[in-house]
């Protein structure tokens, strides 16, 4: 591979799908705007549009060439601007292998290369085939003798392969659980939302209104607007369903000597490997609706991992027992079993959880009950949020052992974080103008993650609490035990408390 070469011409479909899907909601916008103008019609900017996607997307495959030489990849790219990108062998931490629908029709694989200190993926290959993805990480391996566990017809092949490595499969009854439960659906619901609003105009030029009215029995306007709703819940709920399902299906962990290997997807086949030297901590998320059910999620997050939107969470384990977690975190992760006291807010920070999360939902549910002359039933919306607050108090906690810290605090899901001191950039202490009247404060860590890091933060804890939790931290490599300070039964948690 020492002469510059070419990706396969499939690679310029990729490309361009792949700017219809980064910038759907403004080419739709563009359409209906575009087709309510007086001017061209509907068919003529969707065919502009197609062909200008197709142009852009000839001329990057053009444009863009490699070679892979003495241990270096040397990349060329761009249109209008010309980008060298050199990457030698002893930079590169990661060589991904994935295949999206467009490669897997042709029989091609996608090549991620990710670099040691970048905070994102330094090189993608959109289109090769899988000799050519073997055949560079071969080159690029700094440990040749290793190349197995990058070997894409490993990956692909739709044959069970045995291997010496642990694998953890997730069963077709957490899959449909996982989508039943899943968090996408406020996602789901709103791109219909977007799209809806851009949609709105041209339904009604088009009566479209009026025919549906036409086919349903009389309904009060009341009733239309329930129904309406309820449509669009269920839409979305299926689209977050389906998408999870096609998301995580087939999935796949994979414990390997130096790194974890995570393989998924139905249509678009994607594997992440996180080295073991580059994860920064572990959380469990409790899920509103999973929490009940007994199931949580595994994730993680790696330095400079960082995917397309920055990040380096990355999914552990989508759906899981929480009776198993134990059993699977002594497998594969056996550096973060911990199991401690947590201190939790004192009695007297349960009044600002409460007010944080009632306050606004009291005033808006008053404007509505006596501007709109509501029912009763309007109330019930800021006991629901006082329930609210109470929930996210009793779920609050703080603690340490040696060499590893536990965060445990709720937005909408629950979540108990585990990191290790070593992995912790810094560890800050605030306090507001009403923390500071009531003697507490908030506690935020924060590890290296992706682009822009990641931090957990447990708010209102006592203030001397937060001060003994510094000065311990400060002291690296000292046990710490929570025996011997004069705090009441009732301000302890156990965690992390999963089971």
């Amino acid at each position: 591979m020492s002469e510059f070469r070419r990706q396969h011409p499939v690679a310029a479909i990729s490309r361009a799908l792949g700017l219809v899907r980064g910038n759907l909601i403004t080419i739709l916008v563009l359409l209906f705007v575009g087709s309510q103008g007086g001017g061209l019609s509907l068919v003529a900017w969707i065919g502009g549009g197609a062909a200008l996607l197709i142009i852009s997307g000839v001329a990057n495959w053009w444009r863009f060439q490699f070679k892979v030489e003495d241990g270096l990849i040397h990349i060329k790219s761009g249109v209008f601007v010309r980008r060298n990108l050199y990457l030698t062998r002893d930079r590169i931490q990661v060589i991904d292998v994935t295949a999206g629908v467009v490669q897997r029709l042709f029989g091609l694989v996608r090549l991620d290369i990710q670099t040691a200190g970048s905070g994102s993926r330094a090189a993608a290959i959109e289109a090769i085939t899988k000799e050519e993805a073997k055949e560079i990480n071969r080159l690029l391996r700094l440990d040749e003798s290793d190349t197995e566990m990058e070997d894409p017809e490993h990956l692909f092949s739709d044959s069970e392969k045995k291997s010496e490595h642990t694998r953890f499969i997730l069963p077709r009854k957490e899959l449909v659980i996982a989508a039943s439960t899943s968090g996408r659906f406020g996602i789901a619901l709103s791109f219909l939302g977007a799209i809806f609003s851009q949609a709105e105009p041209v339904l009604s030029e088009m009566d479209f209104y009026e025919r549906i009215i036409e086919y349903l029995p009389a309904q009060t306007d009341f009733m239309m607007i329930i129904m309406v709703i309820v449509i669009f819940i269920i839409f979305a709920w299926l689209l977050s369903f389906f998408g999870t399902v096609f998301m995580y299906g087939n999935f796949m962990l994979e414990v390997r000597e130096r790194e974890l290997v995570v393989s998924r997807g139905i249509f678009e086949r994607k594997r992440v490997t996180i080295p073991y030297n580059r994860i920064q901590a572990f959380h469990v998320t409790d899920g509103l609706i999973r929490q009940p059910l007994g199931y949580a999620s595994l994730h993680l997050e790696s330095a400079g991992y960082g995917d397309d939107e920055g990040t380096g969470s990355i999914v552990l384990f989508p759906l899981i027992k929480k009776k198993e977690i134990k059993a699977m975190v002594e497998k594969i992760l056996p550096e973060y079993r911990a199991e401690t006291i947590g201190i939790r807010p004192p009695q007297r920070a349960l009044r600002r959880f409460i007010f944080r999360e009632s306050v606004l939902i009291l005033l808006i549910s008053a404007g509505l009950f006596f501007l709109l002359n509501l029912d009763l039933w309007i109330w019930s919306l800021p006991v629901l949020a006082i329930l609210w607050g109470s929930l996210k108090y009793r779920d609050t906690a703080l603690g340490w052992e040696e060499n590893r810290i536990l965060l445990r605090s709720r937005t909408i899901s629950r979540t108990t974080a585990i990191l290790r001191q070593k992995r912790i950039q810094d560890i800050s202490l605030s306090q507001s103008p009403f923390q500071r009247f009531r003697d507490l404060c908030t506690v935020t860590v924060h590890v290296a993650s992706g682009d822009h890091g990641k931090s957990f933060s447990v708010r209102d804890l006592e203030l001397k609490d937060g001060h003994i939790f510094l000065k311990k931290m400060s002291k690296r490599g000292i046990n710490v035990s929570l025996n011997g300070h004069h705090y009441q039964k009732k301000s302890y948690a156990a965690m992390p408390g999963w089971v």
